[in-house]
């Protein structure tokens, strides 16, 4: 009985000594990997802090460049504004001298058609005179034709009514002639009837 108390006890600090062993591994294994998290955890840190200062880096860069590009790209669009009001003052200075000049042409371009419709207007008014006057003179020959044309109208009336007359007293003299030679033919043959018979 002692003896297997012995073996027994024996066997017992064997096996607390073993899971002893095995508990001190387990937790150098233990400690090991929290130590190898540990230094994961930090450089997963130390690269998220490189991340972030590196994204700062570059949105500070992008920001810079953009703020850089903006003010460029106004300055050209004051610029441009500025050349802009600059030639439309220009334009609008010339297209004013352009639109003086213009007047003054236009000006002088009416004062000469005013000037040649006056001339116009004049030779218009000559050559009106000189029409009146030769319709005056024309009216004056019809005039006088007319009279010269009725003259020699009455004339030949006068003379047709002459030779009417001259006609129609030979006609009645040839009549007359006629009839007595008729009546002498009759009388002759009444004669000639009475004797024969």
């Amino acid at each position: 009985m002692i003896h297997l108390k012995i073996n027994y006890e024996a066997s017992l600090a064997i096996v607390e000594r073993e899971v002893e062993g095995e508990l001190l591994s387990l937790v150098a294994v233990a400690a090991a990997a929290a130590v190898a998290a540990a230094a994961a955890a930090v450089a997963v840190a130390e690269s998220v802090a490189v991340a972030v200062a590196v994204a700062l880096a570059l949105a500070l860069a992008v920001a810079v460049e953009v703020a850089v590009e903006v003010a460029v790209e106004v300055a050209v669009a004051v610029a441009v504004a500025v050349s802009v009001a600059v030639s439309v003052a220009v334009t609008v200075a010339v297209a004013t001298a352009a639109e003086a000049a213009a007047a003054a042409a236009v000006a002088v371009a009416l004062s000469v058609a005013a000037a040649a419709a006056v001339a116009v207007a004049v030779a218009v008014a000559v050559a009106v005179a000189l029409s009146v006057a030769a319709a005056a003179a024309a009216l004056a020959a019809a005039v006088s034709a007319a009279v010269a044309v009725a003259a020699a109208v009455t004339a030949a009336v006068a003379a047709a009514v002459a030779v009417a007359v001259a006609a129609a007293a030979v006609a009645v003299a040839v009549a007359v002639r006629v009839a007595e030679a008729v009546a002498v033919a009759a009388f002759c043959f009444f004669v000639l009837e009475v004797f024969v018979v």
